[in-house]
């Protein structure tokens, strides 16, 4: 059927939707692309460190994975936090371990140099909690 010329398509206004359509799946695939993120630099090398440590046989499977996620996903505020994330990727200390400094340090209750010597294992948890328990202990001032 003819029908005498009208609806005959969508003639010059086509080429108009169809490129409206293409943009918008290019801005959708920007978007969902964008929304993944990329780990930086520091994560990268300590995620390395930690795959050499795993090869070497220092971890277990499950202990390599609880360790990259925990890597992945930290957050600090702190300074010294990296320092001691370090020291975590290279097996130095346990997870109890690291969260227990890490909370110490992030408490922001002691000076620089004490969060310092925690940072990097200059000071164990343990005597850091019985200099705390005994009073020994300088809180920040």
């Amino acid at each position: 059927m003819m029908r005498h010329g009208y609806h005959m398509g969508l003639g010059f206004y086509g080429s108009y939707i169809l490129i409206f359509l293409l943009l918008i799946i290019s801005v959708l695939i920007f978007l969902v692309l964008k929304s993944k993120p990329s780990l930086n630099s520091f994560i990268i090398r300590l995620l390395d460190i930690l795959k050499e440590e795993y090869a070497s046989g220092a971890l277990t499977a499950d202990e390599f994975i609880e360790r990259k996620s925990i890597i992945e996903d930290i957050k600090y505020s702190n300074s010294y936090t990296p320092i001691l994330i370090e020291r975590y990727a290279k097996c130095e200390i346990t997870t109890k371990e690291f969260l227990n400094i890490k909370n110490e340090i992030e408490s922001n209750n002691y000076n620089a140099s004490i969060c310092e010597e925690l940072a990097k294992g200059k000071l164990s948890y343990d005597k850091f909690k019985l200099k705390i328990s005994g009073g020994q202990m300088n809180e920040k001032q």
